[in-house]
């Protein structure tokens, strides 16, 4: 069960954690969850430890270090796909279907909580707008989730193109300061009456929703100040052009 909670939330998240770092996480909190089962007596006191405690170790422990919105994010997910799963395993063994048969148990536990994440996950992919974008520069790839932006309309005012806007940290990664051709331009913002903002083209964007996929020829994009989108679901604001 943990491991297909933690495996759920990285699919329908898109966190992209690799499995040898999942499986091994689910592992322990499984033997941790054993060992409590074991030695505590009071029943109530297991389920608030293994609950709260525990599963949020188990999040911290596949998920990493990330902003508190996503944390929350990760662990509402998982919590969520625990207790669905239990419920359902358990009415399945209730209701005399599959009394002797796990496997089958199993299976319709997992169809179910895939159905109710798809149909979640999809909602709110919607309404938040979240795609998955890949941009690539020479030989360098990245995968990010882009938001889509209605009120993003900044342009380059030499050039006519949207910026986009990508995460300090994730800048960090991708940009080479020796190779790459940055170039500076001014904006306007809430709060701040003028700036410059650092911006580079790629050689293509590629953003993916679900069936559909747009492939972007050199687009610009923008790198924002430190700490702007670090907490945030999403690692590049995209232009309102583009949606």
């Amino acid at each position: 069960m943990d491991l297909i909670a933690v495996c759920g939330a990285n699919y329908f998240l898109k966190r992209r954690k690799k499995y040898r770092r999942l499986i091994p996480a689910a592992a322990v909190t499984s033997f941790l969850g054993l060992v409590l089962l074991v030695f505590i007596r009071n029943y109530l006191l297991y389920c608030l430890i293994t609950h709260f405690l525990l599963n949020t170790f188990m999040t911290a422990l596949c998920f990493g270090r990330c902003g508190k919105k996503e944390f929350i994010e990760n662990f509402a997910v998982i919590y969520f796909v625990v207790i669905l799963l239990g419920g359902i395993l358990e009415w399945l063994q209730g209701s005399g279907m599959f009394p002797q048969n796990f496997f089958l148990m199993a299976l319709a536990g997992i169809a179910g909580i895939c159905v109710a994440l798809f149909y979640l996950m999809r909602r709110k992919n919607f309404g938040n707008h979240i795609v998955e974008v890949r941009i690539c520069k020479d030989c360098r790839n990245m995968e990010l989730r882009g938001y889509w932006d209605s009120g993003n309309q900044l342009r380059d005012p030499y050039t006519g193109q949207g910026i986009s806007i990508l995460s300090h940290a994730k800048a960090r990664e991708f940009v080479d300061e020796k190779k790459d051709r940055i170039r500076f331009v001014p904006y306007r913002s809430l709060g701040e009456t003028e700036g410059l903002l650092a911006v580079l083209d790629v050689d293509e964007m590629v953003l993916k929703d679900g069936k559909k996929r747009q492939e972007l020829r050199h687009m610009a994009i923008g790198i924002a100040q430190k700490g702007l989108l670090e907490d945030k679901a999403y690692d590049l604001i995209l232009h309102a052009s583009l949606g």
